[in-house]
């Protein structure tokens, strides 16, 4: 109870930062084919990393390992083998605050760089990934449905909870691919 409360202390703290920030108005029309530098922020749970190859490796054919730059945690090793010449950004449970927000740190280490796509691959809102998503700055940011996730992304995907989650990413992969 109290580890749900600190959640909801964080998303509303984050909400509260967000507040002023004005989307602009983009076309999505070649708003993935034009990018050239992306962000992927990997899912927290470790049994999901392994849906989500197809996505690693349609971003990997079209960015090259050098224009990526992939946030996991740092029990993931899996992914530096797949994408070796991308800049890793390993997050510990550390890099937390108390109510689950990503530390400055985190943030200066992510905001380095520029992006035009910021992908998070989470199914669930997570509140430290869907900030960090935010915070990239990127053009782009995409993100699953769910409450609160207009906050944080410009492109959601709806997902269909009937479909496995391999699925899921698999469609995620195909829709990005259209633009």
């Amino acid at each position: 109870m109290l580890e749900s409360l600190r959640r909801t202390i964080g998303l509303q703290v984050a909400r509260f930062r967000f507040r002023k920030s004005r989307e602009k108005i983009i076309s999505f029309t070649q708003s993935v084919s034009s990018a050239r530098q992306a962000l992927l922020i990997m899912p927290l749970e470790p049994e999901m990393k392994l849906h989500t190859n197809m996505i690693v490796l349609m971003l990997k054919q079209k960015f090259g390992d050098d224009n990526i730059t992939v946030v996991t945690p740092d029990q993931h090793t899996d992914i530096a083998r797949i994408l070796p010449g991308s800049n890793m950004i390993k997050v510990a449970a550390t890099d937390q605050t108390l109510f689950f927000l990503p530390r400055r740190e985190l943030i200066e280490r992510i905001a380095g760089r520029t992006y035009d796509l910021a992908i998070d691959l989470n199914l669930d809102l997570v509140v430290p990934s869907a900030y960090i998503c935010k915070e990239s700055r990127a053009r782009v940011r995409v993100g699953f449905v769910s409450k609160r996730a207009d906050v944080f992304y410009n492109f959601q995907i709806q997902r269909d909870p009937a479909l496995n989650r391999q699925l899921i990413y698999d469609r995620l992969a195909k829709c990005l691919q259209m633009f």
